[in-house]
């Protein structure tokens, strides 16, 4: 079996800001929190957040159905939509949350 991605954590500045704006956002349930870091402990793939941002992760893509409402939710909890397109594989942006951690959603086109 090949090797596949086992954990990603996300650096953020503030780790219980992050926590808010991400439980927000996706609905992440964070557990064994710290300032130095949290894990997601409601889904599938293994998820933290932790200190060390913002950086830019414009090439880590959430899988959203909505991309225009949660492009709105991104605004309304004071993070940024910095660019958007769309391609075969269906609509993408790229945002920034509000400690400038740089992210993308993407809504799959029917197939993806």
């Amino acid at each position: 079996m090949p090797t596949e991605l086992g954990y990603v954590t996300l650096p953020v500045k503030d780790v219980n800001r992050a926590m808010q704006f991400y439980g927000a956002l996706f609905g992440w349930a964070c557990e064994h929190a710290s300032e130095k870091g949290a894990h997601v402990g409601n889904t599938n793939f293994p998820l933290g957040i932790s200190t060390g941002g913002p950086t830019d992760l414009h090439f880590l893509y959430f899988r959203v159905d909505d991309i225009a409402a949660m492009k709105a939710k991104v605004a309304e909890l004071g993070g940024k939509v910095r660019e958007e397109g769309e391609s075969q594989s269906g609509r993408h942006a790229t945002c920034a949350d509000d400690q400038g951690t740089v992210f993308s959603l993407w809504q799959p086109a029917p197939g993806f």
